[in-house]
């Protein structure tokens, strides 16, 4: 029933409570709201949901004019990124790794996040929209190619498990992979701030149309089928190289005969290419040719290409190696002596300059990196390039990033379009095709003989990235100088609008 008040009666206004707005969310909750979520976020244990949410408190603290806010700004950053990687730092590595990686992320994170608002104040909010992923990619394509950070931080690596999303990397690479994830948050920051959101119904409609073809295209892209395949194993060693291995060659000779002795199982298997993991063992300069001598003896007998991947000591004070890596053919002859071309951070190896070749082999076309390498798209890009089909990338890794580093590496095989064969040790070994569809994997901490075989496609798998590179980092500056133009023209408009006022 509804009751009316009689005609000449007063109406009584509504309650203050029913017009006043709901307080806003504090700025200090937002931001430490913004340093949780961003830790649960990525590497290790990460939640991969929130990814999409992620930068959304931190787009809304900056849209307000806070004094000192954007030094409280960074120092959420600094807190939830180093949270994030301190997750993945576990024995043997010291605490002081997640800070030479958290310090220059949180560092990179929080400058993408002053330009944003730069663009959003003086170009608007729909510039500012679209401006925040395009620096978030842009930023990614910069770190991995002007810096030794590499890919990790970047935000699609939160999404390792989506092999859907994933395709998208053969088109754009990772950075388009993350423009998407950064889009979202952005949209929703933007809806929850702007003044009249069905202004964005439009936009919001937009990005709907392309998540959903995005994952429709990944979806039946993992469909394909591939052509004639190749037997290949990954040999891992379980010496762990710690100071009294170089210093002393503790339990070195045991692990050099097991690996041999492994690599001839993996011959009785039926592998055709057998890959030793990185730095499988310690090697002196002067016992290397008869070290290669015996390893070209096993490949002639067994008809295998053989990869050795060792170190070699130079020095102890301050710790110096050769991490490289031989391939012989099954004629025993050497084809390739590789170099790690990117040596982690005070890891201690000299970095090979060697530039990157493809092998011509009866069963493929095949190439080889190291580890580290595989964080870095341009060496895929070379691979590809070369016209690689499969790629041999001996790798050591800890329990904090497995399966995660293999699973990161697996996107430079959908980028490039090729198999990849990646054994690790102290982690998970691991083959994929050029899809990143798991062939075969290896788990390091359970009991096993640490030999993993896999059949793996040996064509490769023709991909736009591959032929484009980096060029969709064009796209995203075109955004950001479109934004910087429309900047200049509201200033100028504001310009005339004030002196026609003033006369």
């Amino acid at each position: 029933m509804i009751i009316t008040a009689p005609a000449g009666t007063p109406v009584s206004p509504p309650a203050a409570s029913a017009t006043t707005p709901r307080p806003a969310v504090p700025s200090r909750v937002l931001l430490v709201a913004g340093a949780v979520v961003i830790a649960l976020a990525g590497m290790r244990w990460n939640i991969a949901a929130l990814a999409w949410v992620a930068p959304v408190p931190f787009l809304l603290y900056l849209s307000r004019q806070e004094k000192h806010g954007r030094w409280l700004l960074l120092a959420a950053l600094m807190v939830g990124l180093n949270l994030q990687v301190v997750k993945i730092v576990t024995a043997p590595l010291p605490l002081v790794m997640a800070f030479a990686y958290g310090v220059p992320i949180a560092l990179g994170t929080w400058l993408t996040l002053l330009a944003y608002d730069q663009v959003r104040r003086h170009a608007g909010e729909i510039w500012g929209l679209y401006a925040f992923p395009a620096l978030v990619a842009l930023g990614e394509v910069a770190a991995y190619r002007l810096s030794e950070v590499g890919v990790w931080g970047a935000l699609a690596n939160t999404q390792v498990e989506n092999l859907a999303l994933l395709q998208l990397a053969a088109l754009t690479g990772l950075s388009g992979v993350s423009f998407v994830i950064a889009w979202a948050g952005s949209l929703i920051a933007t809806l929850l701030s702007a003044r009249e959101p069905r202004r964005l119904i439009g936009h919001a409609v937009l990005f709907l149309c392309v998540l959903v073809l995005v994952h429709g295209y990944g979806s039946v892209r993992l469909f394909a089928t591939q052509g004639r395949s190749v037997v290949v194993a990954a040999v891992v060693s379980d010496l762990i190289p710690t100071e009294a291995v170089f210093a002393r060659h503790t339990g070195v000779r045991d692990n050099t005969e097991a690996l041999f002795a492994r690599s001839e199982l993996a011959a009785d298997r039926g592998a055709r290419l057998v890959v030793w993991n990185e730095g499988a063992t310690l090697v002196e300069k002067s016992d290397e040719p008869a070290f290669i001598a015996r390893g070209a003896e096993i490949a002639r007998r067994r008809g295998i290409d053989l990869v050795l991947a060792y170190v070699v000591p130079l020095g102890l004070k301050p710790l110096s190696f050769e991490n490289k890596y031989v391939w012989l053919d099954e004629g025993g002859r050497k084809l390739e002596t590789y170099f790690k071309h990117h040596p982690v951070p005070g890891e201690g190896s000299v970095a090979g300059t060697n530039a990157l070749r493809t092998l011509s082999r009866p069963y493929a076309a095949a190439a080889g990196a190291i580890c580290y390498d595989y964080d870095f798209p341009a060496m895929a890009l070379a691979h590809a390039a070369g016209g690689a089909g499969l790629v041999a990338v001996p790798a050591s890794d800890w329990r904090g990033i497995d399966p995660y580093h293999g699973q990161m590496a697996r996107v430079r095989a959908i980028e490039g379009g090729f198999s990849l064969l990646r054994p690790a040790r102290g982690a998970t070994s691991g083959a994929f095709d050029a899809y990143g569809r798991t062939r075969a994997t290896m788990p390091f901490f359970e009991e096993n003989d640490r030999v993993m075989l896999a059949s793996v496609p040996t064509e490769r798998v023709p991909t736009l990235y591959a032929r484009i590179g980096d060029l969709p980092a064009l796209a995203y500056a075109f955004v950001l100088a479109a934004a910087g133009v429309a900047a200049w023209r509201r200033r100028t408009v504001r310009s005339k609008e004030e002196a026609g006022g003033l006369t």
